[in-house]
């Protein structure tokens, strides 16, 4: 059943209800580290998926057909023109000139760069790899985010097989936003270097909630740093010619949600994505989305393009929150990866998005573990009453192997073992002269056939 809504239903308090801050605009001191030139890499993007069989990656009608004439686009250098679209909702009576023609840029950004999209895949470490984009994006999505990397380890000149394997995409794979975590603004620009001829943006990843976030001092665990995060992204968009975004948890105190929102956008980020949860949720706390303060970021930075994430379980879900936040768009994590059909709005069996997906693994190499991840959760509903499967996919070390769970599977005596819901034949028993019908099936003629 989908979320009604209202504030009980959007896991927030009464407190929040039509709440408007006013926020401190002053900038604090900004003490950025110098620049180094970095040059990025030329990656040579095999197209070989364009002449294989059954691979339409243009398949889904939002996908921009003059993707090469976007790989350029300097953000800093557009020109702006002045209508009543970009950044409408916007209070110019206290905007100064500069502050306008910046609150254009990110709708015209949004806009003619992201094509206003609406659905949105989110970042998710080793989840949301070009295989899975692909997929996604024939069922609607129309912005992908990488999976989140380790910017540090991303740029590192030295070993450059993180890079290697992380980085994977080819020119249809637009638009598309590259995660990053980073804790210094010089590591967060040199990673970024490498992929902005590649990317239509870079975002900064302060939502990470797990252990390792808070071990290695990124993510949600720089929540607490404000300064250190308005210098990464601002000396981020004084280097780039791309975009930078950012992916946000909320505080429990809404004034300071605000607060911190502010801050990003007075930084330069052209887009925030608001995580309805705070750090402290996750796991087995995991809990509701906040919608209410979703809503209030809204309302309170109407310049800025909000991408709501929390709380989608249903197609009807996405209106739900849109029509709740007013948000642009909605981005979807963990139900994407259990129904990449979501965004279609059509009911598809798992085995037959584990087949696609798994055609598509046969053109993009993609690693093992990423595809037995995926696997798991798209079977996972199955899994309970067929245990061998989940036995056979544990032990799978290839693709080969992989493609052999999804085919038809059959019983002792070469019946196809089918869900309960599937029309299927009526199995004939072998004559039992004591009981007139028999326990044990007749089989079936099956006929071996030559080539």
């Amino acid at each position: 059943m989908a979320l009604e809504n209202t504030p009980s239903n959007t896991g927030v308090s009464e407190t929040h209800q039509n709440k408007k801050m006013k926020i401190d605009t002053d900038q604090p001191e900004n003490n950025m580290l110098n620049s180094t030139n970095f040059e990025p890499k030329n990656l040579d993007i095999s197209n070989q998926i364009l002449s294989k069989n059954n691979i339409d990656l243009h398949a889904d009608p939002e996908i921009p057909k003059n993707i090469d004439s976007m790989e350029n686009i300097d953000m800093r250098g557009i020109t702006i023109a002045f209508d009543d679209q970009a950044g409408s909702d916007a209070n110019e009576t206290n905007q100064s000139f500069s502050e306008r023609t910046a609150d254009m840029e990110r709708y015209d950004f949004y806009r003619k760069v992201l094509k206003s999209p609406k659905y949105i895949v989110a970042p998710m470490v080793d989840q949301s790899e070009l295989a899975w984009r692909i997929l996604s994006r024939r069922y609607g999505a129309q912005l992908c985010y990488t999976p989140m990397f380790h910017a540090k380890m991303f740029s590192d000149t030295s070993n450059r097989g993180y890079y290697n394997e992380m980085w994977k995409t080819n020119k249809f794979d637009r638009p598309l936003i590259v995660q990053f975590c980073a804790n210094s603004p010089q590591s967060f620009v040199d990673a970024a270097k490498l992929v902005e001829n590649e990317a239509d943006a870079v975002d900064l990843n302060l939502g990470c909630p797990q252990h390792i976030a808070k071990r290695g001092k990124y993510g949600a665990f720089m929540m607490d740093e404000w300064k250190l995060i308005e210098e990464i992204i601002t000396h981020a968009c004084a280097n780039l010619k791309i975009p930078v975004t950012a992916k946000i948890r909320i505080y429990s105190d809404i004034s300071k949600t605000l607060e911190y929102a502010q801050m990003l956008v007075r930084a330069g980020a052209k887009l925030l994505t608001v995580h309805g949860r705070l750090r402290e949720q996750k796991g087995h706390k995991t809990g509701l989305s906040d919608w209410e303060q979703i809503r209030l970021v809204r309302e309170n930075l109407p310049q800025v393009p909000i991408i709501s994430n929390g709380n989608i379980l249903y197609f009807e879900d996405i209106e739900n929150c849109i029509k709740y936040t007013k948000v642009d768009g909605v981005m979807s994590a963990e139900t994407n990866l259990y129904n990449p059909a979501l965004f279609s709005n059509k009911l598809k069996t798992n085995y037959e998005m584990a087949t696609e997906y798994l055609q598509i693994c046969k053109l993009v190499p993609t690693k093992i573990s990423y595809i037995r991840a995926h696997l798991f959760k798209l079977f996972k509903p199955s899994l309970p009453k067929y245990v061998d499967l989940r036995t056979q996919l544990a032990n799978s070390k290839s693709l080969e192997e992989m493609e052999s769970t999804e085919e038809d599977q059959l019983d002792e005596y070469g019946y196809k073992i089918l869900p309960h819901w599937y029309c299927q034949p009526a199995i004939r028993r072998e004559f039992d002269s004591k009981k007139s019908v028999g326990e044990k099936p007749l089989g079936r003629s099956i006929v071996p056939i030559s080539d």
